[in-house]
């Protein structure tokens, strides 16, 4: 744990410390947050700690026990199984209804990302591909100029890369990418319908992946 925080708004930036203690295995699932060390450590009084905590909480990180202190959940079968329908379910139904305002700029981005995702698989280098990642699906999502989607959406993405910590497996992650092709090569041919399905009944199906995401996870039911 590092450095003292006093910067404004200081919710925000616990948030960001928690999220990147989780991040970096220093609060690990299962493990009960310390409070009162933490804040002593930040130098802040235990409010906006609370309100990180409230809104980890809200986001699946963590569980508030009253009385009892804060635990770091678990990730599950389950919850993984919950956010790739959740997902899916969104991000194709973004592409159906806004399929005319992804244009062939977006092509072109959407291409870009994806070859430089499969160029890091190729080199064994995963720092940027989730960031990458993410980047590559904005760029339809962001089409929809919808940001309330964009922000109950990234949570949940976070939640699914943040606890594995660095378990890539580059065998799923060029199938990922092959897909994403697939998704692309449905945008430049004018097919809603199947960029669509991609994403829902391929990319983003918990069924369709169940095999990778068991090792990636590396959990059971």
């Amino acid at each position: 744990m590092e450095g003292q925080l006093d910067v404004l708004p200081l919710r925000e930036h616990v948030y960001a410390y928690l999220r990147k203690q989780m991040n970096l295995g220093a609060l690990t699932p299962g493990s009960t947050i310390n409070i009162k060390e933490i804040a002593a450590h930040l130098g802040i009084s235990n409010t906006p700690l609370r309100d990180a905590l409230i809104q980890l909480e809200i986001e699946g990180f963590v569980t508030i026990l009253p009385r009892r202190g804060v635990r770091v959940n678990i990730l599950k079968l389950q919850d993984v199984k919950n956010a790739y329908d959740a997902i899916g379910m969104v991000e194709a139904s973004i592409v159906q209804n806004c399929f005319e305002r992804i244009k062939p700029s977006h092509h072109a981005k959407l291409e870009k990302l994806n070859q430089i995702m499969i160029s890091d698989i190729e080199k064994n280098d995963f720092k940027r591909l989730f960031k990458t990642n993410i980047e590559f699906h904005d760029v339809y999502i962001n089409v929809s100029g919808n940001e309330l989607l964009k922000k109950f959406m990234l949570p949940i993405k976070h939640r699914l890369y943040d606890f594995p910590r660095h378990n890539y497996d580059s065998e799923w992650e060029m199938r990922n990418c092959m897909e994403h092709q697939t998704f692309i090569d449905h945008l430049k041919t004018g097919n809603s319908q199947k960029a669509a399905e991609i994403l829902k009944d391929v990319h983003w199906s918990f069924e369709f992946q169940e095999h990778f995401i068991e090792k990636f996870y590396r959990i059971a039911n």
